[in-house]
């Protein structure tokens, strides 16, 4: 299956797993309504910088599970200018990991998931 962004070998990882059933997530986003740049990786956003993270999952999409999770990360000063949005994944929507704390994961979309139509600021 092809991806969303060009992924290194062995991403996403083994025990990443393919979405199976409809579920939400919320990612934190500048625009409303939401544009193909609000669903661009780190990486893509900078292509040259060091992140805490392997590169698999730098290349991957940061969401979270749970709504109130992702308000907490509102909250940082450097995210106060974000909004929040809701995004429906269903079976074609790509392969996901839990990656952090609490809700946190990292999703890798399938390049024929239509994010947008998927997706609202709440």
């Amino acid at each position: 299956m092809k991806y969303r962004e060009e992924l290194p070998i062995d991403c996403p990882p083994h025990d990443a797993e393919e979405v199976a059933v409809d579920m939400a997530v919320f990612r934190l986003v500048r625009d409303n309504p939401p544009t193909d740049e609000d669903f661009r990786s780190q990486r893509a956003e900078n292509p040259k910088a060091k992140f805490g993270v392997s590169e698999c999952q730098a290349r991957g999409l940061s969401v979270f599970a749970v709504l109130e999770d992702a308000r907490r990360i509102c909250k940082l000063q450097r995210m106060r200018d974000r909004l929040i949005c809701r995004v429906q994944l269903n079976i074609d929507a790509g392969k996901i990991k839990q990656t952090g704390k609490k809700s946190h994961y990292t999703w890798w979309p399938f390049a024929d998931f239509d994010i947008l139509a998927n997706c609202r600021v709440r």
